[in-house]
């Protein structure tokens, strides 16, 4: 229920930017299309591992997050190989490509390895990349994709170990999740002419620029020359427009489900 609702209210709010802004978020919003199944997989492997799982539970688990891998693999590693170091894209491949080895119990142990190792290493790479739009959004979406894949890989191995060794990553996640989120913060000015009632606020991130005007004769504002919205500028929808379609979008979602289940900094 709770993955429905998350998901419900991401395409509510994406029905309603494309019934206001035309065309203009769908082609942004397209580029996480691989990537919402981790936020499904986050939401499972909380709701399936809460109480043990079931040996269908862990094999359909894994299943998610061979899905989930196989599906964002190349769009992800050709990313890296335009944006990012070489030494970030081999890690992140040997642990994208591991994921099948999850199926084996004798060979889980080698492949969880390597994708804890990737996974910190994406969360290390924030820091030097930022200031680069394109190459955090690349970093970012690493990041969620190999700690989502560790955090499920650490929960089949609870159920069958009887150990609690997956809430001590989730900690690092939700700290790289709440590092990005500060790192992608787009670029924004009030402008205009508010002698004469015209407000402007320009929004620019990673080469992308949404402008919004306020009238104070008519109590409205537009985004990119949309639909008329009542009352002043909602900077916060602002923010979202131009941000749909980047990784942030994903970060600010499974931030929410750590929070919501209580992981806590470390």
């Amino acid at each position: 229920m709770r993955r429905r609702t998350l998901r419900g209210l991401a395409a509510a709010a994406l029905s309603l930017s494309l019934l206001l802004f035309g065309t203009v978020t769908p082609a942004k919003a397209a580029d996480n299309a691989n990537y919402w199944p981790y936020i499904d997989l986050l939401i499972s492997a909380f709701d399936k591992g809460r109480d043990g799982l079931t040996p269908t539970e862990a094999t359909a688990l894994i299943q998610e997050i061979v899905g989930a891998v196989n599906g964002s693999k190349v769009d992800l590693l050709d990313r890296l190989d335009s944006q990012v170091t070489n030494e970030l894209k081999g890690k992140a491949e040997a642990a994208l490509t591991k994921v099948e080895l999850l199926r084996v119990p004798w060979l889980a142990g080698a492949a969880i390895n390597s994708m804890h190792d990737a996974a910190f290493a994406a969360k290390a790479h924030i820091a030097t990349v930022s200031g680069n739009d394109a190459a955090l959004d690349t970093v970012s979406r690493a990041m969620i994709a190999l700690f989502t894949e560790l955090n499920t890989a650490y929960v089949t191995v609870d159920a069958d170990e009887g150990t609690n060794i997956a809430p001590g990553p989730r900690r690092y996640f939700r700290q790289g999740l709440e590092q990005l989120i500060q790192a992608m913060t787009p670029s924004c000015e009030y402008t205009g002419m508010p002698n004469a009632g015209v407000i402007s606020y320009v929004c620019e991130y990673d080469g992308r620029t949404v402008r919004a005007v306020y009238t104070a004769t008519t109590n409205t504002y537009t985004v990119d020359g949309g639909a008329p919205l009542p009352g002043r500028i909602d900077a916060a929808f602002v923010h979202d427009f131009l941000m749909a379609g980047t990784a942030r979008e994903l970060a600010e979602r499974a931030l929410e489900v750590l929070v919501r289940e209580g992981v806590t900094l470390p």
